[in-house]
């Protein structure tokens, strides 16, 4: 135990200034899965991190700032795979099937975190950075709608909410393990493509 935590503080005085935030977000999600949300302070993830409890609010204020920075990391990353996903798909279809899979692969890995988090901060969250986060992944969206379908920016923009609705919906189904996983895969992407090809231009 005192190794690992030597080893730990060995680490971290190493890290470059942008490493060691990272570095304390992952510290910050490791206390939340291992031992919730009311586990999480500045102090217990200075002491995990191997730094001074000082070094923690040279980057947060406070727990919760650190907890809606680690928010809007993870939310990134699901739609930071989803966008790579889609781009790398050659047909509108395969963008479709390519989004789905990606959104819940990357669900499947960080959904208990997220929900944790999301459970807690959205309100402050959403005030803070949420808005402008699903902002830019719905904008990306419009993007590929507009040009696929046709069809006015305001349109483009509400069939790329009621996608991410549907895709949220899904999985927490899945999650939830009322749905195997290619049958959630397949449901979303059914109910996406046929919705979306009403909207074709004749």
């Amino acid at each position: 135990m005192k190794r690992a935590a030597s080893a730990r503080r060995s680490r971290a005085t190493r890290l470059r200034a942008a490493d060691r935030r990272e570095h304390l977000l992952d510290v910050a999600a490791e206390i939340l899965r291992d031992s919730g949300f009311l586990a999480l302070s500045m102090e217990r993830v200075a002491e995990r991190a191997g730094v001074s409890k000082g070094l923690g609010y040279a980057y947060f204020k406070n727990a919760d700032d650190l907890a809606i920075a680690l928010y809007d990391r993870e939310v990134a990353a699901v739609y930071g795979r989803v966008e790579e996903a889609v781009r790398g798909a050659s047909s509108f279809e395969a963008r479709i099937r390519a989004a789905a899979r990606a959104y819940l692969d990357v669900v499947a890995e960080r959904g208990a975190l997220i929900a944790a988090l999301q459970a807690r901060l959205q309100g402050r969250w959403f005030a803070r950075a949420g808005r402008r986060r699903v902002a830019e992944f719905l904008a990306f969206w419009a993007d590929q709608l507009q040009g696929e379908l046709d069809v006015e920016r305001a349109v483009a923009e509400s069939l790329a909410a009621a996608m991410l609705s549907a895709a949220e919906a899904v999985s927490r189904i899945a999650a939830a393990r009322r749905l195997p996983r290619a049958v959630a895969e397949e449901t979303c992407v059914r109910f996406q493509l046929g919705g979306l090809r009403a909207f074709r231009a004749p």
